[in-house]
């Protein structure tokens, strides 16, 4: 769970590049956007280091989370922590190097889909054991073509064949989750505590999917018809983010887990769709939305970020449990 800090931290560094370029605000903050890039990278490979060190030094434990049925979809947030931050990175590197490091997480997130769903169907799982954490390896499907996207738009040449192929199946499975755990969370059990933050998770698919439809067929249909397609997916992704803040009442009274990390990148990403359709289009409903989840995601981060640091002193996290 903790490589949710990175998608996190490394999806607020994402909102606060593209506010900076579209309200032309490099003068001031273009020192922010640096150090947020490198405080992402730092993160990323502390806390790989420490993964590994605990893979090395305690495999069994390794072992049982990858059979795990809650804890064994956030081994995708490793391949999305890696892709978020190489768009932070893109222009510090050689176009050569962000290839490698493109290829090595999509190749990741490929195996890692390929295990999860390979898990789902041979083992028997209850139905209180679907979540929204199921979804992290969905949108990390997404995220593939976001970011090769992002590398074609530098001269670097990634077939479209490979970046459809992410997007159609993350898609898939995006529509198909959504219908199963809305299923699960009407008529099973109410989620575990701890894991009611996951329910944010929610937000980010329709906001990864509508950015995914503005990059990838911008040179195939018109722009204004992609506008429609994605700004229908974001009034999925709004219609989730106003049904999150009606539950503010609940959330207000969870316990801090490292859960609550979750409520980090679907607010970003939510918040990037916005900026994004306002760039296009110029509406003042999407430029207001737009800054309503700056502030939102500068102030879920910090929260919980403060939140993290203070368990980690406290020594709360990284306990032995069921």
């Amino acid at each position: 769970m903790f490589f949710a800090s990175v998608m996190g931290i490394g999806g607020l560094t994402l909102v606060i590049g593209k506010t900076i370029r579209i309200f032309e605000l490099e003068v001031n903050f273009s020192w922010l956007l640096t150090a947020l890039s490198f405080f992402s990278v730092f993160l990323l490979c502390g806390i790989s280091i420490l993964y590994l060190a605990k893979i090395i030094r305690h495999y069994s434990a390794f072992s049982k989370e990858l059979k795990h049925p809650v804890r064994i979809n956030f081994f995708s947030a490793v391949c999305v922590s890696l892709l978020i931050v190489l768009m932070l990175i893109l222009r510090f590197i050689p176009l050569w190097f962000a290839l490698i490091i493109f290829y090595i997480g999509a190749f990741l997130q490929l195996i890692l889909s390929l295990y999860v769903v390979r898990f789902w169907f041979l083992h028997a799982l209850e139905q209180k054991m679907a979540n929204p954490a199921w979804f992290i390896p969905i949108v990390g499907n997404l995220i593939v073509p976001l970011v090769g996207m992002n590398l074609n738009a530098q001269m670097a040449w990634i077939p479209f064949e490979i970046l459809i192929f992410y997007f159609g199946v993350g898609s898939f499975f995006w529509i198909l989750l959504n219908a199963a755990l809305l299923i699960r969370l009407i008529f099973g059990e109410h989620l575990p505590q701890k894991l009611s933050p996951t329910l944010f998770i929610f937000i980010a698919p329709p906001s990864v999917f509508a950015l995914d439809i503005l990059l990838l067929f911008k040179d195939y249909v018109s722009i204004a018809s992609l506008y429609g397609i994605a700004s229908a997916s974001f009034s999925v992704a709004l219609f989730f983010m106003l049904l999150m803040i009606s539950l503010f009442e609940i959330f207000k009274e969870l316990k801090f887990a490292l859960s609550w990390w979750a409520f980090t990148f679907p607010t970003a990403a939510w918040t990037l769709c916005a900026l994004e359709l306002y760039s296009l289009g110029g509406s003042l409903f999407y430029a207001f939305l737009g800054i309503f989840g700056i502030v939102l995601s500068s102030v879920i981060v910090l929260v919980v970020g403060f939140r993290t640091l203070l368990a980690i002193k406290q020594k709360e996290i990284c306990v032995l449990e069921e």
